[in-house]
């Protein structure tokens, strides 16, 4: 049985804080923060490792090899960090403040190991010396070794920094828009006159106020910046702005003026938080709020301010999202478009982690007979199953492990495998069965299971006898459960027959293909859909379907929709009010015109990422709202041949919200969305698949254990970098793997799906 160890693997985030840093945090106790060395006043001589070491005092590791003694350790002995607590606060433009800890034994220094904890906030030599990087700020955790004692002690480091204008030049924007999420850049630097202006008494403006992002939005670490929008009056073609970001430990002031890009005259109504900026407040503020302001400023009047608060979880977003386009550019195969060269694409795109645009997956240039839209892909990002644009009942199969390769299935298959819900390995799928374009054979009406190698039909046990047309099944992360429409079939006494209103879950067993328990889920005047399993495996987020539409489920020509969630075990529903955008039954997106009278029922086709993250799960979703003041047309205009897409981006994209694990049955365990950043913009965005990466081999790059075949991410012995490798310490960090709770390094850690994770904010 595994032992629980209080210090944890250092792999955990590292890919993120060596691009932050410059450094890798290495070694299971961090091996770059840690120091053996003789107090200041120690007298004795430093070094490192096993080598023999006598400091002042008689205090050094013993000849024969055995543990250090560090001087007496007997009942007598009375040890103490110095100093406690201490707080460091580096300000912009000001020496690093350092701190040298020491332990005294009886108010004598004697000599100790040294480690830090956090190496993103801070490093500490083997004197004792603790020097902030300057990049992160938060509290770190310093502990001294003394023979078999452990001290610890607490270093609250603060940043108080100033940014005046663009650190470089900015990039080209490419599909994915600026920064991945739009809008012109960062502005320049803005004259004296100016700052002094933006940070003096502001006027009010009663047309100020924030578009996006929303008010108590929960942020992942590691994600791209968002576009700050607003919307103004008097004060709209401004000189400048004040970005003020904030927290307990840290404090951002940015200045900037109008962005290059930004034609003269033109409303200043959106800036983004600069890249590094960005990375450095959301790790600064991780597991706590985010408060930010802007001020503006238009000739010699600032107004303002205008505030949010922001949760940030503490934790990255793991995984990939595949993603349908109808009108993509990265592969032309329709003409007829209205706008730039005619022509336009139906593809399935991937955004992968960090990136500011999305990829290629399925789908070339030419005719229809290159469209690879509809799409369904297994939760391990093992296997991919598109319709072929020209017929939707053929289908193909991407292998995504081995550059997208292509497997045409055969005739045989023709009608049965579109909208499939596969297993976590992809290996098998449940067959749709309700009218979806791609989605129904009509001389196969019945539900199926299959083997998705070549596409056969398997025997399944228990699932005829209640159900003959399930529509879009989804399987839990364990594959232990399947969820679906019960559109037809004689069903049970406790559920009665289906008619296409009614969400059922039902158990599976892989090893005998048997289906068994149904249970009820919903049932409601709307038709629900989509299933998506919350990584516990306890509970479905979906989809229902309100009127308005002539197309079953459409999300085009006014079909509507919103997102709700249930619970296995109590059986219950409930809408995702937060996330659809209502906060105590009132609607707290923009209104505009063009059928934005209520974008609160403009929410499409959830899927959840299989690993949780911070404490959260993250549910990606297709939304018609608007984009701030980026993405404000109809909602409805997103096919290129009705409407000029080419310079106006469409409002169909996709979203991300966080939802809380293990909530009470009946209650909105929802927050605020964001916009995904790298998808392209001037497109119209659908049907996410949030799966994980496909796990690499030992030896290959990684962040985290979960990117690895065998469950671990460890640092390498020669280079140092991060790469997939065998179990180095005697339990599992986040995101390592794990057969049991106990397996897990902190006890706030549990295993869900054989990965240790968090479940809870913490």
């Amino acid at each position: 049985m595994a032992t629980r160890q209080t210090w944890k693997s250092a792999a955990l985030g590292a890919g993120l804080l060596v691009a932050l840093v410059g450094a890798a945090i290495s070694g299971a106790c961090s091996a770059g923060n840690e120091a053996f060395g003789v107090a200041p006043g120690g007298g004795g001589q430093s070094g490192t490792g096993g080598s023999g070491l006598h400091g002042g005092g008689g205090a050094g590791f013993n000849p024969d090899g055995g543990d250090f003694d560090g001087g007496t350790t007997d009942a007598s002995t009375v040890l103490a960090i110095s100093p406690q607590d201490p707080v460091l606060t580096v300000v912009t433009g000001q020496p690093v403040p350092t701190v040298t800890f020491q332990v005294l034994n009886t108010g004598s220094p004697v000599p100790a190991l040294w480690l830090v904890d956090r190496g993103e906030i801070a490093s500490i030599d083997k004197t004792g010396l603790l020097t902030p990087t300057g990049k992160v700020a938060g509290k770190a955790t310093v502990e001294a070794t003394v023979g078999k004692s452990k001290l610890t002690t607490s270093v609250t480091v603060k940043i108080q920094t100033v940014q005046n204008g663009a650190d470089q030049n900015d990039p080209p924007p490419g599909s994915g828009g600026w920064g991945g999420v739009g809008g012109e850049g960062v502005g320049p630097a803005v004259d004296g006159g100016l700052v002094a202006v933006l940070e003096g008494a502001p006027s009010p403006d009663g047309d100020l106020r924030w578009l996006y992002p929303y008010d108590l939005t929960v942020w992942p670490t590691g994600i791209l910046p968002p576009l700050l929008q607003w919307t103004a009056g008097v004060s709209a073609a401004a000189d400048a702005v004040l970005l003020h970001l904030y927290c307990d430990y840290y404090d951002y002031k940015g200045f900037f003026g109008r962005p290059a890009a930004l034609a003269p005259g033109a409303p200043f109504v959106r800036h983004p938080a600069p890249p590094a900026t960005w990375k450095a407040a959301t790790l600064s503020c991780a597991g706590g709020t985010l408060a930010a302001e802007i001020v503006v400023a238009k000739g010699a009047v600032a107004y303002g301010p205008i505030a949010e608060t922001w949760l940030v979880a503490k934790g990255q977003l793991k995984g990939t999202v595949y993603y349908q386009s109808y009108g993509t550019k990265l592969a032309k195969n329709y003409y007829g478009g209205i706008g730039g060269d005619g022509k336009f694409g139906g593809a399935t795109l991937v955004i992968k982690p960090g990136a500011t645009d999305p990829a290629l997956v399925a789908g070339k240039n030419g005719g229809t007979p290159e469209c690879r839209v509809c799409h369904s892909v297994s939760a391990d990002g093992s296997r991919m199953v598109v319709q072929h644009g020209n017929d939707y009942k053929q289908s193909s199969s991407y292998d995504l492990k081995n550059g997208y390769t292509e497997s045409v299935y055969g005739p045989a298959t023709s009608g049965n495998l579109g909208w499939i819900g596969m297993l976590t390995d992809g290996s098998k799928g449940l067959g749709n069965r309700v009218p979806l374009p791609g989605g129904a054979n009509p001389n196969a009406p019945s539900t199926q299971l299959y083997e998705l190698f070549t596409g056969t039909a398997l025997p399944a046990v228990g699932l005829a006898e209640f159900v003959t047309r399930a529509g879009f099944p989804a399987f839990s992360v364990d594959s232990k459960h399947v969820a679906f429409n019960f559109y037809a079939g004689p069903g049970n006494p406790q559920i009665g027959p289906g008619d296409g209103k009614k969400l059922v879950a039902m158990d599976f067993d892989v090893a005998t293909n048997t289906f068994s328990n149904p249970k009820q889920l919903y049932t409601g005047a709307n038709a629900p859909g989509w299933p998506s399993f919350l990584p516990t495996n306890d509970a479905v987020v979906f989809q229902i379907s309100l009127p308005g539409a002539s197309e079953y489920f459409a999300t085009r020509y006014g079909g509507r929709g919103q997102l709700w969630w249930a619970d296995l075990g109590s059986g219950t529903a409930a809408p995702l009010d937060r996330l659809n955008g209502k906060q105590n039954g009132q609607s707290y997106l923009p209104v505009g015109p063009g059928n934005h009278a209520d974008d609160t029922v403009l929410q499409y086709e959830p899927t959840v990422s299989p690993i949780p993250s911070g404490g959260y799960a993250w549910v990606v979703f297709l939304s018609r709202r608007t984009y701030g003041n980026v993405a404000t047309i109809d909602p409805w205009w997103s096919d290129p041949r009705e409407h000029d897409l080419t310079q106006t981006p469409t409002t169909k994209k996709l979203w991300v919200a966080a939802v809380d694990l293990n909530a009470k049955p009946g209650t909105d365990p929802s927050h605020p969305a964001f916009y995904l950043p790298g998808q392209e913009l001037l497109a119209g965005n659908a049907r996410g698949y949030w799966v994980n990466v496909p796990c690499r081999a030992d030896g290959e790059p990684c962040e985290s254990g979960d990117e690895c075949c065998g469950g671990f991410c460890q640092p390498d012995p020669v280079s140092g970098d991060l790469v997939c490798g065998q179990k180095g310490n005697e339990c599992s960090a986040e995101f390592e793997k794990c057969s049991s709770d106990l397996d897990c390094c902190d006890e706030l850690l549990k295993c869900i799906n054989g990965i240790c994770v968090h479940i809870q904010p913490h």
